[in-house]
C-alpha cells in the first residue's frame, strides 16, 4: 500500500506539476492530463505485461520513478475536437491506471486540424493500429474509450517479450509493430491459450519461429538475438 500511495504522489506533485493540456497546446510541449481522458489508438493490450510493469512501478523509489517517467515519453496526438489519442506507451499508461494514477505527463506529437481526414491521417503516420488481436479490421468507433477499457491481447504479451529480448528489432521507431508479429505468432501457433503458467514454453516456441525464414516477411526481421545466438532453421 505505502508503494502505491508514493507512486501516485510522485506522478501528482512535484517535476510532474505541468501545464493542463488544452486544445492549442503547442506540439512538442509537455503537458499534463486526466489519465481518463485519454483515448486509446489500439484494441488492446497483452494483460501480463501490463500487471508485471504495474508491479515493477509499485516498486520503485521516488527517485527511481521520477527518472522512468521522464525517460518514458508518452505522446500523444491532438484532434480536431480537441480529444487527445494516445499513440504510444499505452502498456505503460494502463498499469498507471491500475496503480490508482490520475493525472500523467504527455507530450504532444501533433495536433490535426482535419475532422474529415483524421483517421486516415492517424494510419498513414502509423499512429494508429485498427486491427484486432487477429490481424481483423476494427472501425474507430470499436477502440476501447478509455485506457481502463483495454482488453488483453495474450499474443501481444509474446510479441513484446520477443521485442523486449532482441528477437526482433524496433529501430525504426514506427509504432505498432509488436501487433504484426502478434497476429503472425497467433496463427503459426494456432492461437494456444497463453498465461503465466505456460507463458515460458509458450515464448520458447515464439523465439525459434521468431528466427525462422518464415518471419522474414516481418518488421525488424531477424532480431540480434537470431543474429548472433541462433542459426536461422529452414522455413
Amino acid at each position: 500500500m505505502r508503494a502505491w500511495i508514493l507512486l501516485v504522489c510522485v506522478l501528482s506533485q512535484g517535476a510532474w506539476a505541468l501545464a493542463p493540456c488544452e486544445k492549442s497546446s503547442p506540439v512538442g510541449s509537455w503537458c499534463e492530463v486526466n489519465i481518463e481522458a485519454l483515448h486509446p489508438t489500439q484494441g488492446g493490450v497483452g494483460q501480463l505485461q501490463v500487471d508485471t510493469t504495474a508491479r515493477e512501478l509499485a516498486d520503485k523509489s521516488e527517485k527511481q520513478l521520477d527518472k522512468l517517467m521522464k525517460k518514458k515519453e508518452i505522446p500523444i496526438v491532438i484532434a480536431p475536437d480537441g480529444g487527445y489519442w494516445l499513440v504510444d506507451r499505452h502498456h505503460l499508461t494502463k498499469a498507471l491506471w491500475q496503480q490508482g494514477v490520475k493525472q500523467v505527463r504527455v507530450k504532444v506529437i501533433a495536433r490535426l486540424q482535419d475532422r474529415a481526414n483524421f483517421w486516415s491521417q492517424m494510419q498513414n503516420n502509423h499512429w494508429a493500429w485498427l486491427k484486432d488481436e487477429r490481424g481483423q479490421p476494427l472501425t474507430p468507433e470499436q477502440l476501447p474509450g478509455h485506457i481502463g477499457e483495454l482488453p488483453d491481447y495474450p499474443y501481444r504479451t509474446l510479441a513484446g517479450l520477443l521485442q523486449d529480448a532482441g528477437y526482433f528489432s524496433k529501430k525504426d521507431q514506427v509504432y505498432f509493430v509488436e501487433f504484426a508479429w502478434a497476429s503472425w505468432l497467433g496463427q503459426q501457433m494456432a492461437w494456444q491459450p497463453i498465461d503465466e503458467v505456460n507463458l515460458a514454453d509458450r515464448l520458447a516456441e515464439a523465439k525459434r519461429l521468431a528466427c525462422s525464414s518464415k518471419a522474414s516477411d516481418l518488421p525488424g526481421y531477424p532480431g540480434k538475438q537470431c543474429r548472433v545466438n541462433q542459426p536461422r532453421t529452414a522455413g
